[in-house]
């Protein structure tokens, strides 16, 4: 389990707009820009456990679901890929509580457009903890992963983390945007 020690941070329902896109479209998929902060915010006022954490995360990326008109139902339902994280947990004040181990990537589409990662990347990403396992859902919008090449996510979560201002990347107004994933 990934949670040893660890602060956890509650879960935002997926509904609640972690993963908020709106279809401008009949073949474009615009998705509303969310920060690290913005998820952190959000899964901090959940009740359900959540970890961040900050890591390289490996799979098969052949395992991730491809929309096909000729199959569009086989990518209604989540795909679950196993992986495996090595980083670092956020803990009391940091990332400072090694994490190595098995996660659940849960992949999912809306409509053709579904959700990605390069296998081998290092991501600042949110995990629920369900359970005896660690789930991290995939989206077409991003939603719960960031690039941590560059430290500043993870920058930014810690600010959140300690009661510093907690940048947004929201628009003022979401008027007409919908949720893509509905809660289990």
């Amino acid at each position: 389990m990934l949670s040893k020690n660890s602060k956890l941070i509650c879960k935002a329902a997926l509904v609640a707009g972690l993963t908020i896109a709106t279809a401008t479209q009949a073949l474009a998929l615009s998705c509303v820009p969310m920060g690290p902060g913005d998820v952190y915010r959000i899964v901090s006022d959940s009740e359900d456990p959540f970890l961040v954490i900050e890591g390289r995360v490996s799979f098969d990326e052949t395992l991730l679901p491809q929309y096909s008109d000729a199959n569009s139902r086989a990518t209604e339902k989540p795909t679950e890929i196993p992986a495996q994280v090595t980083g670092l947990l956020l803990g009391a004040r940091m990332f400072d509580q090694p994490v190595e181990g098995e996660i659940t990537l849960e992949a999912h589409c809306l409509g053709p457009w579904c959700g990605s990662l390069v296998s081998g990347a290092r991501y600042l990403f949110f995990a629920r903890q369900a359970e005896d396992r660690v789930v991290a859902v995939v989206e077409p919008c991003g939603g719960f992963f960031f690039s941590a090449e560059d430290g500043s996510a993870g920058d930014t979560v810690l600010q959140c983390h300690l009661g510093g201002i907690c940048p947004s990347q929201l628009p003022d107004s979401l008027e007409g945007a919908v949720t893509p994933l509905a809660e289990d």
